[in-house]
């Protein structure tokens, strides 16, 4: 038994060994990727990529204007369809609008009703009464205008006036003091002119009293006419008023009766006369059509703690955008670039666009905006900072339409013939960037300096030479 057991110990090793040796020969065969490059004089493009939006520069937007809590969609016009001028474009519940409109027209009916009945009792009533109580009506009307004439009108325009002169002739006292300032100040430095110096003294003495004679009435009249002619028209008002009180209370009781009967009436007819306007043109507002022809397009914003579009059985609030209609002929292209490749872009850049829709056609741009502002991705505490950028098509894309993704390279530099390595190649730490050059068999860490760069190679401005070798590969590291 043991001797069974040593045999098979001997055989597992020694298929073991076996296996280890074939596995050791295998790795041997297969040929080491060659880890050295040379810096190459090479032309090559520097590029900037990124990811955007198209939008509409002008769009027409559509919303509720129906007051109050909220209005119902009962219909909303399909998503991304052309609308012709007059097509319905959203629909909300009229039903409440409906029912008030209802209720108003039958009050409105029983007041008119009672209206009439009083009219028809006051009538036969009014006799020389009526015509002292409009005579008296009419001469309040004309003092409260009277009023407001001086109070809104005459009082501060003759007021403005008097301002005005004083300070045209305070500016004009300005000026030539600070001619004659500026004249003295020469002829201390040996530009004498003194009858220059006169003159101006005479018109900065003529000045002077114009001024204080324009003060002088503006005053006045601020600070005392025209309180007094307010006070004057104000008391004529009070006094047209209380002459029409007493004409009315000398009528007799009936007809004075009659007639507060009738404005209570009146009153109440005009309130719901207002309502039902106001619930008529609320109704007409549950129905949005389109101003002009175009492009639908429904808009997104948060409803119920969600990004997404208007739905049927949505209430929306007043003001509150439900659907646009772009202006295809301006649109752009919102996106980002990372505040590391800011220094590679300038408004004017040629773009080139693409979109997921035409992925084989290309579309000609230029960088049209860069933002004053770096900020973070929403909803991230860290990481990279952006800057939002715009581009504007060379030439209007009948083809594009807002919402379409789109990719953009943004061509920031051409290199012709630049020394540079493989990005690989470089290294960086506190100091700058460094390479690994051969030397022999050694490898010497070079400090350089760089310039511009792309995804794949990176110019080398000074410390390389052409041809020299250089290792891909960090030998610390590795």
């Amino acid at each position: 038994m043991k001797r069974f057991f040593l045999l098979t110990a001997v055989l597992v090793f020694f298929a073991f060994t076996l296996t280890q040796v074939l596995w050791s020969s295998d790795e041997q065969v297969q040929e080491k990727p060659s880890s050295f490059t040379t810096a190459t004089l090479r032309d090559f493009q520097i590029t900037v990529k990124t990811l955007g939006t198209l939008e509409a520069v002008n769009a027409y937007f559509v919303s509720s204007s129906i007051k109050g809590a909220g209005a119902k969609v009962i219909y909303l016009a399909p998503d991304g369809y052309p609308v012709k001028k007059g097509d319905v474009l959203v629909r909300f519940d009229p039903t409440q609008f409906e029912e008030i409109i209802a209720e108003l027209s039958a009050q409105i009916d029983d007041l008119s009703a009672g209206v009439n009945a009083a009219e028809q009792l006051l009538e036969w009533e009014k006799t020389e009464l009526a015509q002292r109580v409009t005579t008296s009506d009419y001469n309040l009307k004309v003092a409260r205008l009277e009023f407001d004439r001086l109070v809104q009108g005459e009082g501060p325009i003759t007021l403005t006036q008097y301002q005005d002169e004083r300070d045209k002739a305070q500016s004009e006292l300005k000026r030539y003091q600070d001619y004659v300032r500026d004249l003295k100040l020469l002829a201390d430095d040996g530009y004498s002119n003194p009858a220059e110096i006169s003159r101006g003294q005479e018109k900065i003495d003529t000045f002077t009293e114009q001024f204080a004679s324009a003060d002088r009435r503006y005053k006045s009249y601020r600070d005392l006419v025209l309180p007094s002619l307010t006070e004057s028209s104000k008391a004529k008002v009070e006094n047209a008023k209380l002459a029409y009180q007493q004409i009315r209370q000398a009528g007799v009781h009936k007809i004075a009766r009659a007639q507060a009967a009738i404005q209570q009436v009146m009153a109440k007819l005009k309130a719901k006369q207002t309502a039902l306007e106001q619930a008529e043109s609320e109704l007409d507002k549950t129905v949005l059509r389109a101003p002009f022809d175009g492009l639908l397009i429904h808009h997104e914003s948060f409803y119920n703690g969600e990004m997404r579009t208007v739905r049927e059985g949505d209430t929306v609030i007043i003001n509150s955008p439900i659907l646009y209609l772009p202006d295809i002929e301006s649109l752009i292209v919102k996106s980002t670039i990372r505040e590391i490749d800011l220094h590679k872009v300038a408004i004017g850049q040629s773009t080139t666009i693409t979109v997921e829709a035409y992925p084989d056609i290309s579309f000609p741009a230029r960088l049209s905006f860069i933002g004053a502002l770096a900020k973070k991705r929403p909803g991230r505490r860290e990481g990279e900072k952006y800057f939002q950028v715009h581009f504007s098509f060379d030439r209007v894309e009948k083809k594009l339409r807002p919402g379409m993704s789109a990719r953009i390279i943004i061509e920031t530099a051409n290199l012709q013939q630049a020394l540079s390595l493989p990005v690989e190649a470089v290294f960086h730490d506190s100091s700058g960037h460094y390479c690994y050059v051969k030397n022999g068999s050694k490898l010497v860490l070079r400090r350089i300096h760089t310039g511009y760069s792309n995804e794949n190679f990176i110019e080398v401005t000074d410390g390389l030479k052409a041809g020299e070798t250089v290792s891909m590969i960090h030998p610390v590291i590795n």
